[in-house]
């Protein structure tokens, strides 16, 4: 029988002892208790203002070096022997947190919330408890929490360079979730899932229960939204931001996540911000946005709601001012570096972002009919293709796009690292246009010389180790499908190698999992295509989204 708990000495609950033994062979279980671990109750101690400390934080062990030697000492000798250090009341939700609602006008959004998910009320009560790491004894669980979200998380949540940091009104810093998840309870679950899905990773004793906090987030939504006025609340905003991030990190292959719930309220959200302020006030988040939902269109995970609805009314992305200012070059000599090179650079990556969405809708509604060659569909489909490839290579061959390439290195930091973005996008969609437009593309009429696709793979995995080389750490996500997408498809196995590599890489600068399970996706990929190249083939002719389709996985990378 699978058994998911820890190891006995790291339980804390009854139930958690008893699911245990449930699932465990017959033998013996000790629970030893010592004086210390009666020391923080109410009837032994003396003081009240401590007795009135205890209430709020959990007092420390307050035992002696010796004891405190011998319990550490029993606890490592035997797995099945566990020092309770003390007696703990549950912790129970306020009440005064989550008051009890009526219908309000916008009840659609709050229930459309709730039934995302279900959660029992058993479970709630017993995640009410955590087992507290041994290092964290003396300072209470939330407050480590929110610490490290202050001093850690939330400078990994966007991306701080290039096109995520161009354009705002507002600066999206620790202050700002501060402020805000005073005013708005579900905020600060939410910050506090994150953290604890980030602490837990680094710790990695899988100790702290993030899901706790993120059903918290989920519970107190639905009695914080009372009105219209409500849904243009900062706070209402970037609680969907963060749990969207953590569904993000979480990483649930088996297409349970609920990340595209998430991008489908911020959509809504956004769009009525928009219409309200006439500006977004944290842009590099629905520019962020964008780019998850474009990855997630192109791997077949998601529908490109958002892509979509920001093409359709333009306005909703962020700057979108800036890209339609005129910028004329009439030669590369001719023009310096002034700030009409930012215009340049933001309007080719906004160009290029539309064309890879372009791409995305192809293929989606190619691999929906999912017709076999020969047929009229796949040479419609072939012509589509030209010109889109053409219009891609016309935006990259125009004096602006070649200018930028030709001055990249004098070009300041922030301006070479949209160049990187832009690039990163253009290589991956002329691969992904050449390999993994419809089933069977690589090996059916039309397919690519290997020599286009390694050309294009290479260069993705020389702009990723730029990126990786000169950005900060929280720059790192964008290239993650990219580099999926680059291994995946070429035949070269040194090239898979490196995309290998990469993806390991990037799995220790994480929050959560998501690079750790695109490796694990990309290992499935790479060993199906192996063996298929010892029959009939080469490694990379197996279609990796059929390949993730049999074994019921999907792929949504972060960005």
């Amino acid at each position: 029988m699978h058994d998911p708990l820890p190891p006995f000495a790291l339980l804390v609950t009854d139930e958690e002892r008893e699911g245990k033994a449930e699932t465990s062979r017959p033998g013996t279980y000790h629970v030893i208790v010592i004086p210390e671990s009666f020391t923080h109750l109410p009837e032994y101690i003396e003081n009240a203002a401590e007795e009135e400390l205890g209430d709020t934080i959990p007092s420390p062990l307050c035992g002696n070096i010796e004891t405190a030697q011998l319990t550490n000492n029993l606890g490592l000798g035997d797995s099945n022997v566990v020092i309770l250090r003390q007696f703990k009341d549950s912790k129970r939700s306020s009440s005064s947190q989550c008051p009890s609602a009526s219908h309000s006008p916008t009840s659609d959004l709050r229930e459309s919330s709730l039934s995302a998910v279900t959660i029992d009320a058993t479970s709630q009560n017993a995640a009410d408890d955590y087992p507290i790491l041994d290092m964290l004894e003396q300072e209470s669980l939330e407050a480590i929490l929110l610490s490290h979200f202050r001093d850690v998380v939330w400078m990994q949540l966007v991306p701080a360079r290039g096109i995520f940091n161009f354009a705002g009104e507002n600066a999206l810093d620790v202050d700002v979730f501060d402020r805000e998840a005073t005013n708005f309870p579900p905020l600060f679950h939410a910050m506090m899932a994150i953290s604890a899905l980030s602490l837990d990773r680094k710790s990695g004793s899988h100790s702290i229960d993030a899901l706790h906090y993120y059903h918290q987030a989920f519970l107190t939504l639905q009695n914080n939204i009372w009105s219209e006025k409500d849904l243009l609340l900062d706070g209402l905003f970037l609680t969907h931001f963060l749990l969207l991030v953590y569904e993000l990190a979480a990483a649930e292959l088996d297409g349970s996540s609920l990340w595209s719930h998430h991008i489908s309220r911020l959509l809504h959200i956004s769009a009525l911000r928009h219409s309200t302020f006439g500006t977004e006030p944290y842009p590099h988040i629905v520019w962020w946005v964008c780019s998850v939902d474009l990855y997630a269109l192109l791997s077949g995970a998601g529908t490109g709601a958002f892509v979509q609805e920001a093409m359709e009314n333009p306005n909703l992305l962020p700057g979108h001012g800036a890209f339609q200012q005129s910028v004329h070059i009439q030669s590369y000599r001719s023009v310096f570096l002034e700030d009409g090179d930012s215009l340049i650079a933001l309007r080719l990556y906004h160009n290029t972002f539309k064309l890879a969405a372009r791409l995305g809708f192809l293929a989606a509604e190619s691999r929906r009919i999912n017709l076999p060659f020969p047929c009229s569909h796949h040479d419609q489909r072939q012509r589509e293709v030209c010109e889109w490839r053409e219009a891609l290579w016309l935006l990259w061959n125009s004096p602006e796009a070649q200018f930028l390439a030709r001055a990249q290195e004098s070009l300041p930091l922030f301006l070479q690292e949209i160049l990187w973005q832009t690039s990163l996008l253009y290589h991956t969609s002329l691969i992904f246009s050449y390999t993994s437009l419809w089933p069977g593309q690589c090996l059916g009429p039309g397919a690519a010389p290997q020599e286009e696709v390694r050309h294009h793979a290479a260069a993705i995995f020389s702009i990723a180790e730029s990126v990786m080389a000169q950005s900060k750490e929280n720059c790192w996500r964008s290239v993650t499908f990219p580099v999926f997408l680059a291994g995946s498809v070429t035949s070269s196995s040194d090239l898979k190698v490196i995309a290998l590599d990469m993806l390991s890489r990037l799995e220790v600068r994480e929050i959560g999992r998501n690079a750790t399970s695109i490796r694990y996706l990309f290992q499935v990929v790479y060993e199906r295509q192996m063996q298929q190249s010892q029959g009939v083939g080469h490694p990379g002719s197996a279609d990796w989204m059929e390949i993730l389709a049999e074994h019921g996985l999907s792929l949504v990378a972060s960005a």
